[in-house]
């Protein structure tokens, strides 16, 4: 069981790769955190509810929506391509984590994880916040797969953002 300071670092250190740091952005961070543990088996709507607990005090505008524009992503631009690619893209994610269900050794749900997360990150279905509630995701899946929470510390975030530079297998 995860103690509570455990998860206040792991989202201390999760906002802090994306450079937030106040305390209502912990807060909102907590209720995210809190939803998601509720939760069993994961539906689009239950990541739509996840942003909008993350960014309902830092952007309320975009908060639980999926984005209309294209982003710049690691120095390249994510065109946007219509909502209905977005959907059938974050459809295949949650496919992709439900098959890793049927793994059965560490080091394979440790990869399948891993490859969820950079996976979810590449659809970036987000205008902001894709980090945040990426990270949350990846947590939540580790723990429904029995394997300890990962928290990603802001002074690594270069060997994590290497993830998504190469293949994680």
């Amino acid at each position: 069981m995860l103690t509570d300071l455990e998860i206040r670092e792991f989202l201390k250190e999760s906002n802090a790769i994306e450079n937030v740091y106040s305390e209502k952005a912990l807060r909102d961070s907590l209720l995210a955190w809190e939803y998601i543990m509720r939760l069993e088996v994961l539906f689009e709507r239950d990541i739509l509810r996840l942003h909008q607990l993350l960014m309902q005090s830092l952007r309320p505008d975009i908060a639980g929506k999926y984005r209309v524009c294209s982003v710049w992503i690691g120095g390249q631009l994510k065109k946007y391509l219509g909502i209905e690619l977005i959907q059938s893209q974050m459809s295949d994610f949650i496919n992709l984590m439900i098959e890793s269900y049927k793994l059965e050794t560490t080091e394979e749900k440790e990869i399948a994880c891993k490859q969820a997360h950079v996976f979810f990150e590449n659809i970036h279905p987000f205008e902001d916040c894709n980090g945040r509630t990426g990270r949350i995701l990846y947590n939540w899946h580790r723990l429904k797969l029995g394997l300890p929470i990962h928290i990603i510390y802001e002074k690594n975030k270069n060997d994590y953002y290497e993830w998504f530079e190469k293949d994680t297998k």
